[in-house]
C-alpha cells in the first residue's frame, strides 16, 4: 500500500472510532429520537398473527392488545385479578334459562340452566382507528373497496392507500362488530386455533352449525378452482345467522352460552373477542392483497390506544391513535402500590405516550447492553416479568451489579399465576392410588413422606433468589387467585408446620417415620430387603439443568430412596404420558385466566390424560373431589365459593398427589425514567399504562455513553509514530524528484 494511503486510512480510522465514543454507537433507532416521547422496547421474534382470530402468542400480545380491545379488561392493579368493562361500561349482566326458555333464579342448580344470557352494554361514541378500509369520498363511495389487482400490484403498505382526500376514514363501533368477530371463530376462511374453535363450539349456541355450513361453502368455492389458486371470494359473514351472538341494538352486544360457564367471562378479556369491521375483512380479502403482505395478520384495524404505523423484519412502530377516546389511569391498587408511584398518575387519561418503537434483538448479551446504555426503556415489553439476566448480575462477579445501582435500575417484583410441582401418576403401582384398601393407604404414606422430603424452601432460595421471590406451594391455586390462602390458614398440614408465625417444613424424621409405615424403612423393602427405586421423568432437559435433576435425587436420597432419571424430548415425553408409563414426572401450568378453576381442573378425574387425553397428567380420580369440583366451577366468588375449594385442596393434599412446588416469583427491570411499570404478565394491555420521561433518559444516555477521551493522545501519538516513516520517505522522494527536474531542464 502506498504510504500515502496508509496514512489517509489510519485518519479515517481516528475519524470512525472518534465517532463512536459518541451516544449514537450501539444505538438501535434515530438519536433524535431519544428526547420524544417514545417507549423503546424490543422483540426477540417477529410476531406471525395479528389477526386477533389467529393470534395466540405472548409474543405478539404487545400489538394485539395494544390495537383491538376485547369487551372486558383487567384491573393493572388490583391483586387478585379483577375484571372491570374495557369497551363495556361494565361486567356483562347474566341471565339463566331452563329448557323452556324461562328465567331461573341465580341460585338455580347447574343441570337445571340450559342457556346463560350474557348481555353486554357498549360505551358510546367508540372509534376505530384511521383506515383505508373505511375511506369514502364526499358522495359516501368506499375509495379502496373495489381495487383491481392491478392496482393493488403497486402497493406494499398502507401508506399506499392515503387518506387525505376521503371524507371519512373511520366510523363508530357498534356491537356488530363484536358478532362479526364471533362468527370469525367458526369461518374456515380464517386461521382460528382448533382449541379455540373446539371449546367455544361447545359453549357458543349454534356455532358449530355456523361452522358446518360455512365450511360446505367454501368447498363449493373451491371446487374446479386452480390448487395453486391461493384466493377465495370474500364471504360476507353479516349475512350468515348465528343465534349464539346478536347485537340487540348498535350499543348492545348478546351472547347465548350452552349451560352454565361462567369462565366465559374471562375469554370476554382476549382477543378472540374483540371487534373486528367487515369493512376491514373486505378490504384485505380482495385479490392481490395478500401477495403484498397486506393482511389482517400484518395491518391489524381497531379501537384501542395505538395503531401499527411503521414494521419491517427488525422493526415495529406504532403511534398514537388519533381517534382514541382516552381511558383513565387507576385510582386504587395494592398496599405499597402509593410509596412506589404507581398512584401518581390516578385518574389521568391514557396513553400517555406517542410512538412505540419495537426492535429486534436476537440475542439476550447485546439486547441488556442496550438497556444498560439507556437505549432501551424496558426489554421484552410482553413480559414486564422477567429480568432474569439482569437479576443473575447482581450475584455474580461481571460488575454490572454497582452499575445497576449506581444508575437506579428499577426492580419490581411478583407472583403471577403460575405452579410448578411434581406429580405422580394415580395408575402407577408403588406411588399412585394401590388396588386395595392396605396399598393405597401404604401408597398414600409413601408419597406424603416423599413429599416431606423434597424440600422446596431450599429450591427456591438455590435456583430462583436471583430470579424474584419464588415461593413454596401449598396448594395448587397460586396467589394472586381467587381461592388462594395466605398465612396460617394456607400451610399444608401434611408437610408443614405454623411455628413461631410461620410456617415451617416438618422435619425429616416425620418423613422417615411415614416411609416406615409403607413398608420401605431406610428406603427399602421391607418384604424383599430391596432398595426402593423410583423413576423421575423430565422433558428434554440440556446440561443447564443437570443441577436441578441432581437436587432431587439428592432429596430422595436423604430417605434412603433411589431415584432414576428418564430425560426424553417432548414428542416422547407426551406419549409416555398419554399411555401412562410415568411414575413421578416434573411439569407446570400457567393459567389461561386467573380462575381458580383453571388450576383445579388439572385434577379433575374425567380430565384423566389416559382416559380422555385431557390435562390430568396425574390420571387422578377422587369422585368427592369430582364432584365438588363441578359444584365449585359454577359458583361465583364468595364465601360458599371458598369453602368448596378449601375441601377439594384438603383431599388433594391428605392424597399428596403432587408435590406442590413453587409458585415461580418474576422480576422486572425498568429504568429509572419509565413510570407505572408493574410485572405482570396476565395484564395484556399493559402499555397503555406506562409512561417515560424522555428529558431524563436523554440525561442519562448523555451520562452513560461519554465519550472516553483519554485514549485519543494515544492514538494520536500512534498515528504520528506511523506516519512519521512514510513521511521522511515522501520528503526523500520530493528531494529526488526536484533534482531530477534540475538536471533535465540544464540539459536542454
Amino acid at each position: 500500500m502506498p504510504a500515502c494511503k496508509r496514512t489517509r486510512t489510519a485518519v479515517a480510522s481516528l475519524g470512525v472510532l472518534l465517532a463512536a465514543c459518541g451516544p449514537a454507537a450501539n444505538m438501535p433507532y434515530p438519536v433524535e429520537w431519544i428526547g420524544s416521547n417514545t417507549l423503546f422496547t424490543s422483540f426477540r421474534e417477529r410476531p406471525k398473527f395479528l389477526d386477533p382470530i389467529s393470534s395466540y402468542n405472548l409474543n405478539e400480545t404487545p400489538w394485539t392488545y395494544g390495537i383491538y380491545e376485547p369487551p372486558l379488561r383487567y384491573h393493572y392493579l388490583a391483586r387478585p385479578y379483577r375484571l372491570e368493562g374495557r369497551t363495556a361500561t361494565a361486567l356483562p349482566q347474566v341471565v339463566y334459562l331452563d329448557r323452556d326458555g324461562h328465567p331461573l333464579s341465580d341460585q338455580a342448580e347447574s343441570d337445571r340452566i340450559a342457556i346463560s344470557v350474557y348481555t353486554i352494554h357498549l360505551k358510546p361514541s367508540i372509534l376505530f382507528q384511521p383506515h383505508p378500509a373505511f375511506a369514502r369520498d364526499a358522495a359516501g363511495r368506499f375509495l379502496y373497496q373495489d381495487l383491481s389487482p392491478e392496482r393493488i400490484a403497486r402497493c406494499s403498505s398502507l401508506a399506499d392507500f392515503p387518506l387525505q382526500g376521503a371524507a371519512v376514514s373511520t366510523r363508530e363501533l357498534t356491537a356488530d362488530d363484536y358478532v362479526y368477530q364471533i362468527k370469525r371463530i367458526a369461518s374456515p376462511y380464517v386461521s382460528t386455533p382448533s382449541r379455540i374453535f373446539g371449546l367455544m363450539s361447545g359453549y357458543i349456541e349454534g356455532l358449530q352449525e355456523l361452522s358446518e355450513r360455512l365450511s360446505a361453502q367454501r368447498d363449493r368455492d373451491l371446487a374446479g378452482r386452480d390448487v395453486h389458486d391461493p384466493y377465495l371470494p370474500w364471504r360476507d359473514l353479516r349475512s350468515e345467522p348465528l343465534s349464539g351472538a346478536r347485537a340487540i341494538d348498535s350499543q348492545t352486544l348478546q351472547i347465548r352460552i350452552k349451560g352454565k360457564y361462567p369462565q366465559f367471562r374471562f375469554w370476554l378479556a382476549m382477543t378472540f373477542f374483540v371487534p373486528v369491521p367487515w369493512e376491514a375483512d373486505r378490504f384485505y380479502a380482495q385479490k392481490g392483497m395478500r401477495e403484498q403482505a397486506l393482511t389482517l395478520n400484518l395491518w391489524p384495524v381497531g379501537t384501542g390506544p395505538f395503531m401499527l404505523a411503521a414494521q419491517s423484519a427488525t422493526r415495529y412502530v406504532m403511534e398514537r391513535n388519533p381517534n382514541y377516546r382516552g381511558e383513565p389511569y387507576p385510582s386504587e391498587g395494592m398496599p405499597g402500590d402509593r410509596e412506589q408511584g404507581l398512584l401518581d398518575d390516578a385518574g389521568k387519561r391514557t396513553p400517555f405516550i406517542d410512538r412505540v418503537v419495537s426492535t429486534l434483538e436476537r440475542e439476550s448479551e447485546p439486547e441488556e447492553v442496550k438497556l444498560l446504555q439507556g437505549y432501551y426503556d424496558v426489554t421484552a415489553i410482553e413480559r414486564l416479568d422477567r429480568a432474569f439476566g439482569l437479576q443473575k448480575e447482581l450475584g455474580d462477579g461481571t460488575g454490572r451489579a454497582a452499575m445497576l445501582i449506581e444508575r437506579a435500575m428499577q426492580f419490581r417484583t411478583s407472583v403471577d399465576p403460575n405452579s410448578w410441582y411434581i406429580g405422580f401418576n394415580w395408575l402407577d403401582p408403588i406411588v399412585g392410588k394401590g388396588a386395595t384398601p392396605a396399598q393405597q393407604l401404604r401408597n398414600r404414606k409413601l408419597r406424603q413422606a416423599l413429599s416431606i422430603a423434597t424440600d422446596w424452601e431450599e429450591y427456591a432460595a438455590v435456583f430462583h433468589d436471583l430470579y424474584g421471590p419464588a415461593q413454596t406451594a401449598m396448594t395448587p391455586i397460586p396467589p394472586g387467585v381467587f381461592g388462594y390462602r395466605d398465612g396460617r390458614d394456607g400451610i399444608n398440614p401434611v408437610t408443614h408446620a405454623w411455628v413461631d408465625g410461620q410456617a415451617r417444613r416438618r422435619p425429616l424424621q416425620d418423613a422417615k417415620r411415614l416411609l416406615a409405615e409403607a413398608g420401605y424403612p431406610n428406603g427399602r423393602d421391607e418384604a424383599t430387603g430391596r432398595p426402593l427405586v423410583l423413576y423421575f421423568d423430565v422433558n428434554g432437559v440440556g446440561p443447564t439443568y443437570q443441577a436441578r435433576l441432581d437436587w432431587q435425587v439428592k432429596q430422595m436420597a436423604k430417605l434412603g430412596v433411589q431415584l432414576e432419571l428418564r430425560n426424553a424430548d417432548y414428542n416422547r415425553f407426551q406419549e409416555r404420558m398419554f399411555k401412562g408409563a410415568e411414575q413421578i414426572f416434573f411439569w407446570g401450568w400457567f393459567a389461561d385466566y386467573p380462575d381458580p378453576e383453571n388450576f383445579l381442573f388439572l385434577l379433575y378425574g374425567p380430565q384423566a390424560r389416559v382416559k380422555t387425553k385431557g390435562e390430568n397428567d396425574s390420571n387422578y380420580d377422587n369422585p368427592e373431589y369430582d364432584e365438588l369440583y363441578l359444584r365449585m366451577k359454577d359458583l361465583p366468588d364468595g364465601p360458599q365459593r371458598q369453602a368448596v375449594i378449601d375441601r377439594m385442596v384438603q383431599i388433594l393434599r391428605q392424597d399428596a398427589i403432587w408435590m406442590f412446588g413453587i409458585f415461580p416469583g418474576n422480576t422486572g427491570a425498568y429504568q429509572p425514567w419509565l413510570r407505572n411499570a408493574v410485572p405482570t404478565s396476565v395484564v395484556p394491555d399493559k402499555i397503555q399504562y406506562l409512561k417515560v420521561e424522555p428529558g431524563i433518559r436523554l440525561a442519562r444516555i448523555g451520562e452513560w455513553n461519554r465519550p472516553r477521551l483519554w485514549p485519543i493522545p494515544w492514538l494520536i501519538g500512534g498515528l504520528l509514530l506511523r506516519a512519521a516513516p512514510a513521511w521522511r520517505i515522501w520528503r526523500r522522494r520530493e528531494s529526488r524528484d526536484g533534482r531530477t527536474a534540475l538536471i533535465w531542464t540544464a540539459s536542454r
